[in-house]
């Protein structure tokens, strides 16, 4: 009786081990898969083959962040922000906390997303993109006594007058430099508060550093015919 009960626990071992080995091939295989699908610019196959890591280990941080990432790019929030917080929980980074922060923004989730951006302006204060969307967010939320000292660090920023961000109006999109576009957003908070005239100044500065500015010229063009 006992060497039939080691052959059934050397057998169930030797199936246990197998399973091991063939789940660990599995998992090499569809990095495989996906590294080929990335050098293709296949991303919808890559994010298949993500999928597939992740359902053989749920807790593989490298597929989570990856994958939390091509979410994020692609527009789809909910998605990487349910894998980011899974990966958050794994092993936290400055990237998923960018995706965590960028994924509640774009969900409206300011208040959400003001405390992960503010918590990567810590270790990088004088980036601009953060900067700028810490500002957002406290606008979104109607805080603008809290979004201003966000906008005057952007405007003071020695490379704000040529490092540029994407400016969405309408159906099209600019490069503007991120100091028109924090004193267009000063503007528009000012316009707000009833500065009409300070707010006409700050969106006249927005245009003598980008002059093709639509935004800016779209909000001076609003407050001038008020006049």
């Amino acid at each position: 009786m006992l060497k039939v009960l080691k052959f059934a626990v050397l057998g169930s071992m030797i199936i246990f081990m197998a399973a091991c080995n063939s789940s660990k091939d599995q998992v090499e295989l569809e990095w495989k898969v996906f590294e080929s699908c990335m050098d293709h610019n296949d991303r919808t196959s890559a994010i298949g083959s993500l999928n597939r890591i992740i359902a053989i280990e749920k807790y593989n941080a490298d597929a989570l962040d990856t994958l939390s990432l091509m979410y994020l790019d692609a527009g789809m929030y909910n998605a990487a922000l349910k894998l980011a917080t899974r990966a958050s929980n794994v092993r936290e980074s400055e990237a998923i906390t960018k995706v965590l922060a960028k994924s509640n923004k774009n969900l409206g989730k300011f208040d959400q997303a003001i405390i992960q951006f503010n918590k990567l302006l810590e270790k990088n204060p004088s980036n601009l993109e953060l900067l700028y969307e810490s500002a957002f967010c406290n606008i979104n939320l109607g805080k603008a006594n809290e979004a201003v000292p966000f906008i005057e660090r952007i405007v003071e920023h020695p490379n704000s007058g040529s490092a540029v961000m994407t400016e969405f109006y309408q159906n099209t999109n600019q490069l503007v430099p991120y100091k028109a576009v924090a004193l267009n957003m000063l503007g528009f908070l000012q316009a707000k508060a009833g500065q009409n005239e300070d707010a006409v100044k700050s969106y006249q500065a927005a245009l003598g550093i980008y002059p093709e500015y639509y935004l800016a010229q779209n909000n001076l063009n609003i407050l001038v015919s008020k006049k």
